[in-house]
């Protein structure tokens, strides 16, 4: 059993050493310096030894190239990795023979973090893609924090400063990604939307988005600042025509233009299947592009069509009142209410949320007024104690949901105008069943135009629909167009209807039209080579035209959102960019993580 004073740790890194008078030495295993055996003079010792040894290790030549100079943006000052790993063992005694290795070694790669040129170049843009996709400021990457993180993830590394993220590394980035979007759409059939809108600084823009519902992508092909140009229907056809002879050159097919229904934009789209391009060729004849307008706007416009003004502007003022005055509002969420809506004219379907969020909680706006009747206005209490107003909101609350849910469908992108003709069919049966002989009219008056005998023709051609709900006249209409202007294919498409070859009856089982999209179903015969040249052109026009421009006015949002009050002073050139590169990482992103 031993006894006495626990022998000090630094004697692990010293061998004791007894001379002839028997007084205690140490000698340094690092350094074979002998000493007298004083504890504070060894530790004084040892941490010197240590420091001598780092700095002859960091400052050892080596032969490999390595990162470059603090200044030359490669990644810095090389940073020393702490080898006291290799130098000590578990015991804290050291590990003579890691030192040896340490020594000898020809290589700095095992003591720093290098971060080659094409490191560097990666790391760049990805910090870059990272700043567009959550459309933060450029000055992000110069702030002292954001630094020091890098620096702890990477040490060394030197991120881009704010001019090179939004210049070099933006440009970059944008050739990059517009030609991911060119080889998506490369060999497309593709469907073009325009449309207007001002920036923050009123300034006039036009957009053309491209859509292809085969692969689910819409992107933007060009934004004009019109500056002082008016936006009549020459300037607006003579955009859209270059921008047809954009897609072009990427290598797909525009063969359709949808647009709102503005005065200029319908004259636009009669305009474009009647004029002279410059080769002396019709648009029609050298583009065949079908033009028509946005479902989803027409409904819109029906809803305002069918307002009813005093029930709106009544309910707007309660729910104003509930939202903005402190008590009601205060009273009314401790009840349990939920979120009130205040209708937006430019934003569609806000109405209806406005009033089903009244109708969802008039109980409890109830209560508030009658438990707190001396602080709440004599308007409001006599509003909300109101019966009537409250059936009445709920009767054309009906109304509304029927519009509401029609236009939810016509604006997604991968609604068709075959498609779009079944939820105006659908819309059509309520207004006759339900609706007095005012609003029928009013709603006809939408319908027709919205539809056009090409919508009919695509509904009559769609494998699942097949035209069973059209009208003796629709029939009619839809099989006069395909006479007129493709009159090769009418002997296929009576036996489409017939159901005869080349179209089998197991084609039109429920799981082989309900499962799959029109276009998909008629390309399994195409493959096939079940049908003429011209019959696949026509399918292919058809179904991949989008019943609706709304997927251009989403553009616009993210304009908006970019191009914001707090990012005034961006160029609608570098906006426009920074709108591409965002959607098309975010839809990726998206897509990825499904």
């Amino acid at each position: 059993m031993m006894t006495g004073r626990r022998k000090d740790p630094i004697w692990n890194y010293f061998i004791e050493i007894k001379d002839k008078n028997k007084t205690t030495r140490a000698k340094c295993l690092k350094c074979s310096m002998e000493m007298a055996g004083l504890v504070m003079r060894m530790k004084l010792h040892k941490n010197k030894c240590i420091s001598i040894l780092e700095d002859s290790i960091v400052d050892e030549p080596e032969n490999d190239q390595l990162t470059g100079d603090p200044g030359d943006g490669l990644g810095g000052p090389t940073t020393k990795r702490p080898c006291s790993s290799s130098l000590l063992d578990t015991g804290g005694s050291l590990n003579l023979e890691g030192s040896s290795s340490c020594k000898k070694s020809s290589s700095m790669n095992t003591f720093i973090y290098r971060t080659s040129p094409s490191e560097k170049i990666k790391l760049d843009h990805q910090i870059a893609k990272y700043i567009y996709a959550t459309n933060s400021s450029f000055s992000y990457v110069e702030h002292p924090e954001f630094k020091r993180m890098i620096e702890m993830l990477r040490p060394g590394y030197i991120p881009p400063n704010r001019d090179n993220i939004g210049n070099k590394l933006l440009n970059e980035t944008f050739v990059t990604i517009d030609q991911e979007i060119r080889n998506i759409l490369k060999g497309k059939s593709v469907c073009l939307a325009m449309d207007g809108w001002s920036n923050i600084h009123n300034e006039p823009i036009i957009c053309i988005s491209c859509y292809s519902p085969t692969d689910d992508v819409v992107c933007l092909i060009d934004t004009i600042e019109t500056q002082e140009n008016s936006h009549t229907s020459q300037y607006l056809l003579k955009i859209i025509i270059e921008s047809v002879k954009k897609c072009k050159e990427i290598g797909c097919d525009v063969r359709s233009v949808v647009t709102d229904n503005a005065a200029n934009m319908s004259k636009m789209r009669q305009e474009l299947s009647n004029s002279e391009l410059n080769d002396g060729s019709t648009s029609s004849g050298y583009f065949d592009i079908l033009t028509y307008g946005c479902s989803a706007h027409i409904l819109n416009l029906l809803a305002h069509d069918v307002n009813e003004k005093s029930i709106k502007d009544n309910v707007k003022e309660i729910v104003k009142y509930f939202k903005y005055h402190h008590l009601p509002a205060a009273k009314y969420k401790a009840l349990g209410g939920k979120a009130l809506i205040l209708p937006i004219d430019v934003r569609w379907n806000t109405l209806y949320d406005c009033l089903k969020s009244y109708i969802d909680n008039w109980h409890i706006i109830y209560q508030v007024c009658s438990e707190n009747r001396s602080a709440i206005e004599n308007k409001i209490l006599k509003l909300v104690h109101d019966v009537e107003l409250k059936n009445n909101t709920e009767t054309y609350l009906i109304k509304l949901k029927n519009i509401s849910t029609a236009l939810d469908i016509t604006q997604k992108n991968s609604c068709t105008i075959g498609e779009s003709v079944e939820v105006w069919l659908r819309l059509k049966t309520f207004f006759e069943s339900e609706c007095d002989d005012n609003d029928i009219q009013k709603f006809k008056n939408r319908f027709n135009m919205a539809m056009t005998p090409a919508h009919f023709l695509a509904n009559l051609l769609h494998p699942q629909y097949r035209g069973l709900q059209l009208s003796e006249e629709q029939h009619d209409a839809a099989f006069n167009y395909a006479n007129l202007y493709h009159p090769n294919v009418v002997n296929e498409i009576i036996s489409f209807q017939a159901q005869s070859l080349p179209f089998k009856e197991y084609l039109f089982n429920d799981n082989a039209i309900n499962n799959i999209s029109a276009l998909t179903w008629w390309t399994s015969l195409k493959k096939q080579s079940k049908l003429s040249k011209d019959m696949e052109y026509l399918v292919e026009q058809l179904f991949t035209a989008i019943c609706s421009s709304a997927g251009i006015e989403r553009v616009f949002s993210t304009f908006g959102y970019i191009h914001s009050k707090t990012r005034n002073r961006l160029g609608v050139a570098k906006a426009s960019k920074l709108v591409t590169i965002f959607k098309h990482l975010n839809t990726k992103n998206q897509t990825n993580n499904l």
